[in-house]
């Protein structure tokens, strides 16, 4: 059954293409504009987050230089260590007379006075604390005392002894008794920078431990997470310690480890994963002098937020352009097609009937201020009186091919089985067997009508293998359960299109020299499509083609002169040479003919060539035909 087309007028094909043309337009345009300002985004974040890092990472490096500074000058002080020293070989004693316990606060006193100008009047350091090996201490800075302190309870004691003269930075600690400013007024927290006094042979004496409020080493990334509430900052120190932030809990994501993992470069930007699944914009910088690191983070939502209201506008212009072009689009497709809208119901007038009509000689006009519609229409007028004058020997022509037609049908007909089926319709006739009678009928006529249809060079395999079996029923008529034929016709291979009468001859020549051992004869037809080929191969059980017949079958074959042979080939001829020819004639080397006698008692006959879905794609690749 043919297959319907659904059709569309001109006008709808115009809207729909202009539609979609300016649809396309605009969706390419917002692609690469939102691509633009998605890439301008990304660059603007990662070149704020950059600077974010840069300041926080030179703000950070001042304050530790600032309490380095503080505490090389106390280690390194005459002033200093002489009257540390003389206070702590009078603390050491189990009894002070009166006369050293005033000496001991002149030695406290001085001690102060040269802490104070060091630090200033504005207090650079939170506090300063100078210990002995024993645990006596002298508080400077907010307070100014000496008390006596178990120094192995200090969280930084051992780090401090090990270190032998080098400096400690410490986590930020808590210490409530010291007063705190900005957002550390709560968390009350501090970093201690600990480093030993050491004597002219290098033993220590004492240790120096300068304090600085968090608040205040921290002060500008504060500032900037204020200024900032999505970027984020997070410092870590030599031993990848979180020190900042200080004043809320750790993050549960360690963004040291997916720096270093990611082997992202210092100063770089990148949009890295972390842990919970989520991506963010990271950059980095460290602090040389301290072994320090300074991250900036900034979540992906958050670099791309600004992209939510482009997106919003876009979509509401470009809502709004798509309506109008559509109305437009309508508008000019209903006045380019209204012409052609009339020139459809001229033409639709030219029927058989009313060509041979002498009474109706003109056509309705069309008429069309469109040049190329007015010439359409001029043009299909003269066709229409060129039509008429023609008719007559239009008809004359079909009838001398349908002439021709018949006289092509009787030279394909095989004598032999046409007298074959007619004798045995006969003896049925006598028999009274109508319902035989009738089914050869039917199958001969179907298989006749296929032979001696157009000339056309492809039929669907499904058309060919039907028509194959119409011959096979009558042959099973004729010989009864003598003959058992099965066909194993792949479904993706029905619609393939191959060449017009090339399984019949060979089903033909099984009956002719295939089936001459005693019955029950058996045939088999399969078809298959194989890596871009379709195949048909045809297997009967007669058996009686020897290896030499076949090699001398396919040398006969190949050897072939195309020139002379084609000059009497009809695509309607019968035979194994014939089914040969066409198929190196239609596909050339990619023809597959194949004869294979392998298998006890069987003789399979393989063909097939290129898939192709219709005659069309046939034609477009061999426009020599």
């Amino acid at each position: 059954m043919k297959k319907m087309t659904k059709h569309y007028s001109q006008h709808m094909y115009l809207f729909v293409i202009y539609g979609l043309f300016i649809l396309c337009l605009l969706c390419i345009f917002f692609f690469f504009t939102y691509r633009h300002y998605k890439i301008n985004a990304l660059d603007n974040a990662a070149k704020d987050l950059e600077n974010m890092c840069a300041s926080v990472d030179n703000s950070v490096e001042i304050q530790l230089d600032n309490i380095s500074t503080i505490s090389m000058n106390l280690v390194y002080s005459n002033a200093i260590k002489t009257n540390f020293k003389e206070f702590s070989d009078i603390s050491r004693k189990n009894y002070i007379s009166t006369g050293q316990l005033v000496a001991s606060r002149d030695h406290v006193e001085a001690i102060h006075d040269i802490i104070t100008a060091i630090i200033g009047a504005y207090q650079s350091a939170a506090a300063i604390n100078l210990y002995d090996l024993d645990g006596s201490c002298v508080e400077s800075g907010y307070s100014q005392r000496t008390i006596t302190v178990n120094l192995k309870e200090k969280v930084w004691y051992e780090k401090t002894m090990s270190l032998n003269g080098y400096k400690y930075i410490t986590t930020p600690i808590v210490n409530k008794e010291l007063p705190a400013k900005g957002d550390n007024q709560r968390s009350r927290k501090f970093i201690s920078l600990v480093r030993l006094f050491l004597n002219a042979s290098g033993q220590p004496e004492g240790i120096a431990e300068v304090v600085q409020d968090c608040g205040k080493m921290f002060s500008l990334a504060s500032q900037l997470e204020a200024q900032n509430p999505d970027s984020t900052v997070y410092i870590y120190n030599s031993d990848q310690e979180l020190v900042y932030p200080y004043n809320r809990s750790a993050p549960e994501t360690d963004y040291y480890s997916i720096v270093m993992n990611s082997g992202l470069p210092e100063h770089s930007t990148k949009m890295l994963k972390a842990g919970n699944g989520e991506r963010y914009l990271i950059t980095w910088q460290s602090i040389p002098a301290y072994d320090w690191t300074v991250i900036l983070a900034k979540p992906r939502k958050a670099v791309y937020e600004q992209l939510q209201n482009f997106r919003l506008i876009f979509f509401l212009i470009g809502g709004l352009s798509i309506l109008l072009t559509l109305f437009i689009c309508f508008y000019i497709s209903r006045r380019l097609t209204a012409p052609l809208q009339k020139l459809t119901a001229a033409t639709s007038k030219i029927t058989i009937s009313r060509v041979l009509d002498e009474t109706k000689v003109n056509l309705t006009s069309a008429d069309s201020n469109i040049t190329e519609l007015s010439q359409l229409c001029e043009s299909i007028r003269t066709m229409y009186e060129k039509l008429r004058s023609t008719t007559q020997e239009a008809l004359l022509s079909r009838t001398e091919e349908t002439r021709a037609k018949l006289q092509a049908t009787q030279s394909l007909i095989n004598p032999h089985f046409l007298y074959n089926c007619l004798t045995n319709m006969s003896i049925m006739a006598e028999e009274e067997m109508n319902g035989d009678i009738i089914h050869m009928c039917q199958a001969l006529c179907d298989y006749f009508r296929y032979i001696s249809a157009s000339r056309e060079m492809f039929v669907p395999l499904e058309e060919e293998i039907f028509y194959t079996r119409q011959y096979l029923e009558c042959m099973r008529l004729r010989f009864s359960d003598k003959l058992e034929y099965t066909l194993e016709i792949s479904e993706d291979t029905k619609q393939l299109y191959i060449p017009k009468l090339v399984t019949q001859p060979i089903v033909e020549n099984a009956f002719k020299y295939g089936f001459q051992t005693p019955p029950p004869w058996k045939l088999c037809i399969s078809a298959s499509a194989e890596q871009d080929f379709w195949v048909i191969r045809i297997e009967d059980n007669g058996g009686v083609l020897s290896e030499d017949k076949k090699e001398e079958l396919l040398s006969l074959y190949q050897n072939l002169d195309m020139k002379e042979e084609l000059k009497s080939m009809q695509i309607g001829g019968m035979g194994l040479k014939n089914v040969y020819l066409r198929l190196k004639l239609l596909y050339g080397d990619k023809a597959i003919f194949q004869i294979d006698n392998s298998q006890p008692k069987k003789t399979v006959f393989i063909v097939g060539g290129p898939v192709y879905r219709s005659r069309e794609e046939y034609y477009e690749q061999h426009p020599e035909l």
